[in-house]
């Protein structure tokens, strides 16, 4: 058996990507199994999801605990020790960032691999979703299922010209990857975090849930508040003798509301540089 387990955030697609995985060992003649494990997260919260595969019946329903493999699909979770906690020895952690994998510094006895999938989601698809933009490089590094599979998977959840899209991320994603090599570092790494806990008010501070930040250019609001009203975080604050909004950046997960709200666009979201 094959034991999985997804690392994301909300609004990324960890959900999608472990029914992805299932659906494609099913269309291999394989048992799986996808559990999500959420509550009552918002877009940009930390969530988690598992895949189960083998060639006979999966009869377990718990959640995965000492997985195979490790599906990392946020650059700032995939800095985090907490990612390959109880991970099986010689296990694989697959990492989204534009490191190499001799540079990660996560300790452990297992491999790693890493992609920009970030990156390759903003090129091909247009938005930070990361996990089709994931899986084909999880296909060239584990060989647990085939890339034709994926692809089949993925034709199922998105037809048409968005499936040919994330089927784009996909191959991009298998040529791209770097590795697997062992963990290089195996003592002074990261203290381990709770990557299942999220919401402002549980966190201080949400700002590592940020892909892009809002800038505002004050010179051309107009002062109409349609920022401060949507920000769904109360991130945006009103300066009432300036009469115009700025941003508490603690609050702000990046949603980019204000600057879709905004009439004349006066928000820039800018890539946050990890």
């Amino acid at each position: 058996m094959i034991e999985i387990r997804l690392h994301g955030r909300g609004g990324q697609g960890a959900v999608t990507a472990s029914r992805i995985l299932a659906t494609a060992a099913y269309e291999e003649g394989q048992y799986s199994q996808a559990i999500p494990m959420y509550g009552t997260e918002r877009r940009g919260a930390p969530l988690t999801a598992f895949v189960r595969i083998d060639n006979q019946r999966v009869r377990e329903r718990m959640l995965v605990h000492e997985p195979d493999i490790s599906i990392v699909l946020d650059p700032l979770i995939a800095k985090q020790q907490g990612v390959v906690e109880s991970l099986k020895a010689g296990g694989i952690v697959l990492l989204n960032t534009a490191m190499a994998p001799e540079e990660v510094k996560l300790g452990g006895d297992f491999k790693v691999a890493t992609v920009d999938a970030t990156t390759i989601a903003l090129e091909v698809l247009g938005r930070p979703i990361t996990n089709t933009a994931i899986l084909g490089a999880f296909v060239k590094v584990t060989g647990a299922l085939k890339l034709e599979s994926i692809e089949k998977a993925i034709k199922k959840y998105f037809p048409g010209r968005l499936g040919d899209m994330n089927i784009a991320a996909v191959r991009r994603s298998y040529e791209e990857v770097k590795g697997p090599i062992q963990a290089v570092v195996k003592s002074g790494v990261q203290e381990k975090m709770d990557l299942n806990v999220g919401g402002y008010g549980v966190l201080k501070d949400v700002s590592s849930w940020r892909v892009f930040t809002p800038e505002v250019d004050v010179d051309k609001c107009i002062s109409c508040k349609a920022c401060w009203i949507f920000c769904p975080e109360t991130a945006i604050q009103w300066d009432e003798a300036k009469k115009k909004p700025y941003i508490e950046y603690n609050k702000c997960k990046g949603c980019g509301v204000c600057a879709n709200e905004c009439p004349v666009k006066a928000i820039e979201m800018v890539r946050v540089e990890v």
